[in-house]
């Protein structure tokens, strides 16, 4: 006969675990839930390639792969950006003499004239001062894709959502498992899912719904449930989470949780940072500016976006980081590239927007 209280906690974990895939895949919305989709299928198809070369890092290893081919597919986009950029360049000395004309005024007319004849220049030189913002505005949805992913890998990464069950299913099986694992489950369920009344909560698997839960689980998360599990159970566990660690794991980090600002995760936000100032700075030698408003601009711009994207990354998954740093490594490669091409210097009178002129 079924203990009650195995009864109860049972019931308890049915209720809380609740959370079926389909709510999961809707959360991200109708911009980042298609590309979701999309890059799920891409780095899961990329996985089982670089799975079949190593199990040991083949998470981390397929970021890299995926962050290159969509960088590939932008290239084309980034080149023309870049050129928009230098023909904005050369612009310069005939906007600073529309703007001297007109001069420094809050009166709307004299600036409607003003604005009239800067956009008669571009047209006349099939310039478009916007296309430069077009690049991030497909980034950062992907961005977002990648984040919502990294958050449920188990659910587009096949083969990882095939080790979560395994592990599931391992502790189903161990006698009065709720007893072990609802107390370091209730901080990673959804409070919703609490406050729910039992009999309108959905009714499913729970291996499918305690797989969720593990993927939320910290290393101390871990080692408290081993700790917890009966002797005879231990040595099967420990191999199944053997196998996840070395499928997420990548440079000392799990890909799935959060960088942090611990050691060696905090890396991941300062690289990230560097990488993206490298990266405004090289971007920068094609964009200068005599204009003390605009050059004070792309100067805070500079600062603020590399400090942006690092503490974005603290708390975000690794993975999201690596996939971000890749991203700008490969764009200071190709900036660097198209600036040589131009005959524009990396480094002259200083560093451009933070070194004043005198």
């Amino acid at each position: 006969m079924r203990n009650p209280l195995d009864f109860s906690l049972l019931t308890m974990a049915q209720s809380a675990f609740a959370l079926s895939k389909a709510q999961v895949q809707n959360e991200p919305g109708m911009i980042v839930g298609p590309i979701a989709f999309v890059f799920g299928k891409i780095i899961d198809f990329i996985f089982n390639i670089a799975y079949m070369l190593t199990e040991n890092h083949s998470l981390g290893i397929s970021i890299i792969i995926l962050t290159i081919i969509v960088r590939c597919f932008m290239l084309p986009l980034g080149v023309k950006q870049q050129k928009s950029m230098m023909a904005m360049q050369k612009l310069n000395p005939e906007l600073q003499k529309i703007r001297a004309k007109y001069g420094k005024t809050k009166d709307p007319e004299v600036n409607r004239k003003m604005n009239a004849e800067i956009q008669a220049l571009y047209a006349k030189n099939k310039v478009n001062p916007l296309s430069g913002c077009l690049p991030l505005v497909i980034t950062m949805p992907l961005f977002f894709g990648l984040h919502y992913i990294m958050n449920q890998s188990y659910l587009y990464v096949s083969k990882l959502g095939d080790v979560y069950n395994s592990l599931s299913t391992a502790i189903i099986n161990i006698p009065g498992y709720t007893n072990i694992v609802v107390p370091l489950a209730l901080p990673h369920i959804p409070q919703k899912m609490l406050d729910l009344p039992y009999e309108n909560q959905l009714k499913i698997n729970v291996a499918t719904d305690l797989s969720r839960i593990l993927s939320k689980f910290s290393i101390q998360d871990w080692n408290t449930l081993f700790a917890k599990i009966p002797t005879d159970f231990l040595p099967q566990i420990q191999e199944i989470f053997s196998h996840k660690q070395a499928i997420e794991r990548f440079m000392g980090l799990t890909l799935t949780e959060a960088s942090g600002t611990g050691w060696p995760g905090i890396m991941i936000p300062i690289l990230a940072a560097v990488t993206t100032l490298m990266s405004s700075y090289i971007s920068s030698r094609m964009n200068q500016s005599n204009d003390s408003n605009a050059a004070s601009q792309q100067r805070m711009m500079m600062v603020v976006m590399p400090l942006m994207i690092g503490f974005m990354t603290i708390n975000m998954a690794a993975g999201v980081g690596i996939y971000w740093i890749t991203s700008s490594v490969f764009q200071v490669a190709q900036q660097y590239v198209m600036n040589r091409r131009a005959g524009i210097p990396l480094f002259k009178d200083g560093i451009p927007f933070l070194t004043k002129k005198n």
